[in-house]
């Protein structure tokens, strides 16, 4: 079965998401911190009316973060009826492959982001 994901990039990897639970890309905004929120969640945003927590990835899944690193864009995705952002370096572009090829990352974040094994192939 054919399979879309959206490329992108944190801190020089690349990852990808499936494009059915991308609902848009924003450019970086201003982030509300949330106090005593846990460590990966940066802060919130105001989406249109929407109050959406965005994510760090670096924090969840324990990625080096050079000095000075900054993210460039939000990734704003729905998933159960849970709406949030994730924090993105680059957005590259969507990419079809086989869904057999498709390694899940064994993390929190595993329903959603994956590892495209034999993408040459």
């Amino acid at each position: 079965m054919q399979k879309e994901i959206l490329s992108f990039e944190i801190t020089n990897q690349e990852f990808g998401i499936d494009v059915e639970y991308v609902e848009m890309v924003i450019e970086k905004e201003e982030i509300t911190p949330v106090p005593n929120a846990r460590e990966f969640i940066e802060g919130i945003v105001n989406l249109r009316g929407r109050i959406v927590p965005v994510f760090d990835l670096t924090k969840i899944l324990d990625l080096e973060i050079e000095e000075g690193h900054d993210f460039d864009s939000i990734i704003i995705m729905k998933f159960d009826k849970e709406e949030f952002g994730i924090l993105v370096n680059k957005v590259n572009n969507v990419i079809s492959f086989d869904e057999d090829t498709l390694d899940v990352l064994p993390s929190k974040s595993g329903k959603f982001i994956g590892v495209v094994k034999r993408y040459c192939n």
